[in-house]
């Protein structure tokens, strides 16, 4: 009798040990942004920052991403006002100097905002990607005492 409890324990922590494993997220570019998904299903950008929390190496580089994704955002906005100035001065025969320094100067920010934070991006999903492939931190290692021998369960 205790031969079969014991292999039925075994038996089930093998099952929730193989079942504990979470599948990896994949990325690709969309119309409106990029999509993600976890084993064919689509994932909202709330299940994203939910998943990137869990893995603390991938929410440095997630809330890093979101930050130079602002500041993206703010330097796209002046470079939308500069271009705009510059429109409104070569309609008025006024002096480019200073807008065109101001568009391009905004641009590049802006881009390099951009591509900051699309590199924090892939990075979170790699360290993400890169934790499920650890194995579990618990594991059955054969053991020998003054008892007998057999498995002891090590955390």
């Amino acid at each position: 009798m205790k031969t079969f409890r014991l292999l039925l324990c075994l038996f089930i922590l093998s099952i929730c040990a193989t079942n504990l494993s979470a599948q990896e997220i994949t990325v690709f570019p969309g119309m409106w942004g990029d999509k993600f998904y976890q084993d064919k299903e689509p994932l909202t950008w709330k299940e994203i920052d939910a998943i990137m929390k869990e893995n603390q190496a991938s929410a440095l580089h997630w809330q890093k991403s979101k930050k130079n994704m602002v500041g993206a955002l703010i330097a796209g906005t002046a470079n939308f006002g500069s271009a705009i100035w510059l429109l409104s001065n070569l309609d008025d025969n006024e002096p480019l100097t200073g807008p065109l320094i101001a568009t391009a100067g905004t641009g590049i920010i802006s881009s390099i905002f951009f591509h900051s934070a699309m590199k924090n991006k892939k990075m979170a999903i790699l360290e993400y990607n890169d934790s499920l492939g650890k194995k579990t931190s618990l594991f059955l290692a054969p053991t020998s005492n003054e008892y007998g021998i057999g498995l002891a369960l090590k955390f």
